[in-house]
């Protein structure tokens, strides 16, 4: 690449990280929202993500490094945003070119915002560039969660999971929306457009999205609502439903609304779905979603899960994705795992057990409740499964089919687990509960 165009992926990376911050919203929320006022480039987008990858790896290390470099100088959040953007880029052996070349084109790029007191520190980049400088070598990963994936994995497979979280990059999945064309009509758009689909073995209807010519065009085709993207584990957990043509269906915990586009989907557009979420906003924003999508089938209803909905209606399938710790996103939302702390993990739990609670309450007898969640915690899935059998013995854990990915722990074979290491999705957890009577 050029230097201007790395420059340009710096600067792209740059203003992600500060969205991130001011926002409170994921690293790749921040690109995508810088990506909007810049229309880069495919490579220039793709050298950015790369970026921002090994800044959330490497910002545990390389943040305390830096501060004892600046020795308690006063310096702007945006020149240390900006210098532990280049000293991880350098650590994790990008090709950001010549220093020098980089920083002038970065003045040039960055015009009025590039941060004037950086210019002292630049010496710092250039140091480690020629290696005077070492980089402490660190985990990558927080103590509690390094202990827990060798309590779950073994140590030599808890390596293996976290090396690859950091090495490979996330598989972008793909679903076409056959309501509004037919499915070959679709994948011929996406073929002349210069996207590559190839199907996923494992499940039918699901494409992995191999090469992307012009990122646009892909948007394109996601904005007018004929593919979804959606994870591997998300489309999963839908299909774990076995839903039909007229069933009635109660989805919690529905927005953004992929999940919803999927169910429908599959039910060809017949039958009912309610969608619920806490959030009036996002149920809006999931609505103008759903019947973009072509979906007819769909009523939303604002409420909160944590406590007893506010109707009596009775589902053939109550699909329950609740909000949860995102342990299972670390591959694919690096920053995430210096978020999450344990206390976390417990607080999901409490929330995710009055969620299932409430959400039970709406599976008609011989109906289905799917509970997932992306995390690969045990205190938000088998243990919350475990005390949830107990108080009610008219569910049944059932087997899923196909048994994909491994089998639940603390004996929930029936249920199934998802690894990116082993599975190329997101971390994730699903069990199927049968209620009898």
């Amino acid at each position: 690449m050029r230097v201007e165009e790395v420059a340009e992926s710096v600067a792209l990376a740059f203003l992600a990280i500060k969205r991130h911050v001011e926002a409170e919203i994921s690293l790749k929320a921040g690109l995508y929202q810088a990506a909007k006022s810049r229309n880069p480039r495919t490579n220039i987008l793709r050298l950015a993500r790369r970026l921002l990858h090994v800044y959330a790896i490497g910002e545990n290390r390389v943040d305390p490094m830096l501060n004892r470099l600046l020795m308690g100088e006063e310096v702007s959040e945006d020149s240390k945003i900006l210098l532990k953007l280049l000293i991880s880029g350098i650590s994790a052996k990008l090709n950001l070119g010549d220093p020098e070349e980089l920083v002038m084109a970065l003045r040039g790029v960055f015009k009025k915002l590039w941060p004037s007191d950086i210019e002292p520190w630049i010496g710092v980049v250039r140091a480690i560039n020629r290696g005077a400088v070492e980089i402490p070598v660190v985990e990558n990963y927080p103590p509690w969660f390094i202990g827990f994936l060798f309590k779950i994995l073994g140590r030599e497979e808890a390596h293996e999971l976290m090396r690859f979280q950091d090495e490979v990059k996330p598989v972008m999945y793909a679903a076409v929306n056959s309501l509004k064309l037919r499915e070959q009509e679709i994948l011929k758009e996406l073929e002349k457009s210069g996207i590559e689909l190839d199907p996923d073995p494992r499940l039918p209807g699901i494409y992995v999205v191999k090469s992307v010519e012009e990122t646009n065009r892909l948007i394109k085709f996601i904005k007018s609502g004929l593919i979804l993207i959606q994870d591997f584990s998300s489309y999963y957990a839908v299909y774990s439903a076995e839903l039909r043509p007229e069933m009635n269906v109660l989805d919690v915990c529905a927005a953004p609304g992929s999940k919803t586009m999927l169910m429908g989907i599959q039910m060809r557009n017949r039958g009912l779905i309610i969608s619920v979420d806490s959030s009036p906003e996002r149920i809006k924003t999931h609505l103008m979603r759903v019947r973009k999508a072509g979906l007819e089938i769909v009523e939303d209803v604002a409420a909160d899960a944590t406590i007893p909905l506010p109707f009596s209606f009775k589902a053939d399938v109550v699909l329950l994705d609740p909000p949860c710790s995102s342990t299972g996103l670390f591959w694919r939302e690096t920053a995430y795992r210096w978020l999450i702390k344990p206390r976390h993990v417990k607080m999901f739990a409490k929330l995710q057990a009055r969620m299932l609670e409430n959400s039970a309450r709406h599976v008609r007898e011989n109906g289905c409740l799917i509970y997932s969640t992306c995390s690969i915690s045990l205190e938000e899935n088998e243990i919350l499964m475990e005390d949830f059998l107990k108080r009610h013995s008219e569910f049944k854990l059932i087997e899923i089919d196909p048994a994909l990915g491994s089998g639940g722990l603390r004996g929930f074979s029936e249920a199934r687990r998802l690894y990116p290491h082993r599975d190329l999705c997101n971390g994730f957890f699903i069990a199927k509960l049968l209620r009898r009577w």
